[in-house]
């Protein structure tokens, strides 16, 4: 049953006004993106139009409940209980000294720079093919090779950009990703079918950006000011057991806050044993009132995404409560005339859902009923009707500086610092050091436009095929 089911949010003016308030945020948060804002100024532009709106409403105590039953939605509860253990895992590795140590010795076999953003784009390739998760392998990767890349002298922005990148690929292939689960329950495909089939489009997508990063980043941090002269210590290379025992939970299909639950036990553990952690560094109260210690700062380094979240959750409410996401799709259906159009709106309403839910798989499910239907009447096969879905969904989901893959990235470049008055890098160049999304969404048009791995049913008769 859907959640929302029997609850309706209204707004004076006409149905048209149920995306008054995510228009709004948009606006404010490009805005304030522009500027290089920190996190807590994106709090102001998700929670501004939140309360201009509430004056349009008809309904103001079920626009009010909407708000709340956005913050409290299940998968925002999974994120922010993620973006919390990361934080603390994070805080884990930072205090070690792993990160000056595994910096220290790339610097010696000279694989810095540019060398270091192609290893990190195809580590996070595989880490993210593995887990099926763009956002739980940035949570993974980002806090180990964001600071070691960033000591061994590789551009901030297309480090980020690169992590970015190849959690967008895993998640865009891998067998074990819910977009790829979405598109083939929806579409009615055999799930290693459409695998195989994901391969003509991910692929060439996957050795271009392999490419690009290869001759982008590097000369930004100099390596002779921040990792030559890192003294290794070779016990604090056994704090990399604390990632490793994440990915090998998540591979092993283990809840994603179990994973870094483990994680975050054996660096203790770790810690503790080999006396680089006190007890003092884990939990402390430095003096009256006051309270200190890794799990502490880890959640004080997350708070300003937390709230992103939350609020982020509260306009998707809004717009499902009030039938926005429905509107959407109906008003594109009259566009659809034969199968290069009935692909055109399939992508576009992916797109623009995913741009309005900040969420690809919630763009999937939403477009899905109309892909099916669009896509029988003109004789396009399933896989091919859940491909165009699953790559749009690869697009916009990773470039607009409100979506959690983007703001997590900004997030890094400040939690993760592993030097005072490190560079920060700003949403905006988080979007345009992206290579992946950019590349995809040239191969949905491309893929449209020409025709490029469209199949039809097999007993489709070509008279019947209309442009």
């Amino acid at each position: 049953m859907d959640v929302h089911e029997g609850r309706k949010v209204e707004f004076y003016g006409g149905k048209g006004i149920i995306f008054l308030p995510i228009l709004l945020a948009i606006l404010s948060l490009f805005y304030v993106a522009r500027l290089n804002a920190n996190i807590p100024a994106y709090w102001a532009a998700f929670l501004l139009p939140l309360i201009v709106c509430l004056f349009l409403a008809k309904n103001k105590a079920e626009y009010c409940e909407s708000i709340l039953r956005g913050i409290t939605n299940q998968v925002g509860g999974i994120l922010i209980m993620a973006v919390l253990l990361a934080g603390i895992s994070g805080a884990i590795i930072s205090k070690s000294g792993m990160i000056s140590s595994l910096a220290a010795y790339i610097v010696q076999i000279n694989f810095v720079g540019n060398k270091f953003i192609v290893a990190t784009f195809l580590i996070t390739c595989v880490i993210a093919f593995s887990t099926g998760t763009s956002v739980g392998t940035m949570f993974v990767i980002g806090p180990i090779l964001y600071p070691i890349g960033y000591l061994v002298g590789a551009t901030p922005s297309y480090l980020i950009g690169a992590i970015i990148s190849g959690s967008a690929f895993g998640d865009n292939i891998s067998p074990v990703s819910d977009t790829l689960i979405a598109g083939s329950t929806t579409q009615k495909v055999e799930l290693g079918k459409l695998f195989k089939s994901r391969i003509k489009y991910t692929i060439p997508v996957m050795l271009l950006c392999a490419v690009a990063y290869s001759f982008l980043g590097s000369g930004s941090v100099t390596v002779n000011n921040t990792g030559s002269d890192v003294q290794a210590n070779p016990v604090t290379l056994l704090f990399i057991l604390s990632p490793v025992v994440i990915v090998t939970a998540c591979l092993l299909r283990r809840h994603l806050l179990e994973a870094f639950t483990y994680g975050i036990i054996t660096g203790f553990i770790i810690g503790l044993v080999t006396g680089i952690f006190k007890f003092s560094d884990i939990i402390s109260v430095p003096e009256p009132f006051g309270a200190g210690g890794l799990i502490v700062d880890g959640i004080a380094n997350s708070i300003p995404t937390v709230v992103v979240i939350m609020f982020m959750f509260a306009h998707i409410s809004i717009l499902q409560d009030g039938g926005g996401i429905s509107l959407l799709v109906k008003s594109m259906e009259r566009f659809v005339v034969g199968p290069r159009s009935a692909e055109a709106v399939i992508a576009i309403i992916t797109m623009l859902l995913n741009m309005a839910t900040a969420l690809n798989t919630a763009a999937i499910m939403g477009t899905a009923p109309l892909a099916y239907e669009i896509g029988e009447k003109y004789g396009l096969d399933g896989c091919r009707r859940a491909n165009i879905m699953i790559n749009s969904g690869a697009t916009f989901n990773y470039l607009m500086p409100y979506m959690v893959p983007v703001v997590l990235g900004s997030m890094f470049s400040s939690s993760y610092a592993p030097v005072e008055d490190a560079v920060m890098v700003s949403t905006y160049e988080v979007i345009f050091s992206q290579i992946y999304p950019w590349a995809m969404l040239v191969m949905v048009i491309f893929a449209i436009s020409t025709g490029y791995g469209r199949t039809f049913f097999p007993d489709m008769k070509q008279e019947d095929i209309r442009a």
